[in-house]
């Protein structure tokens, strides 16, 4: 083997290096210091997309409220990101939702129909007949 080959595969695994791992390790990096910044009231993004508030911290796992009493649980490596208050798009105020609506009782009666259910697939084959 001469020098040449022996130099060609040492740039290889230099280019390698630099294009392949060591973007990967920066990136562990920076996740690490993202997820050691976290703190429970903290609004964060997670790799699915869904905004939420952190509510607890484990060592593997977060509690998010995703919306008012709302709570779910991930692993703390799926969070991707904290959300600054200046990158919100909508505001969430509790004070301002508007109360439920309520339920007519005359709306949870049952409609008496002289229709025979099931009458609209008529003519078609029964699972029980034979093609």
């Amino acid at each position: 083997m001469d020098y040449t080959t022996l130099l060609t595969m040492a740039a290889v695994i230099a280019v390698g290096y630099f294009l392949l791992i060591r973007p990967s390790q920066k990136r562990q990096a920076e996740q690490q210091k993202t997820l050691s910044s976290i703190e429970p009231g903290v609004r964060i993004m997670t790799t699915a997309g869904v905004f939420a508030t952190v509510v607890h911290l484990g060592e593997k796992q977060a509690v998010l409220e995703i919306s008012p009493g709302v709570e779910m649980t991930i692993a703390k490596a799926a969070i991707a990101k904290v959300v600054a208050p200046a990158d919100e798009e909508f505001e969430y105020d509790d004070a301002s939702a508007e109360p439920a609506a309520t339920v007519d009782e005359a709306a949870t009666e049952p409609i008496a129909s002289e229709a025979v259910p099931g009458t609209e697939f008529q003519g078609y084959p029964r699972p029980d007949d034979k093609i």
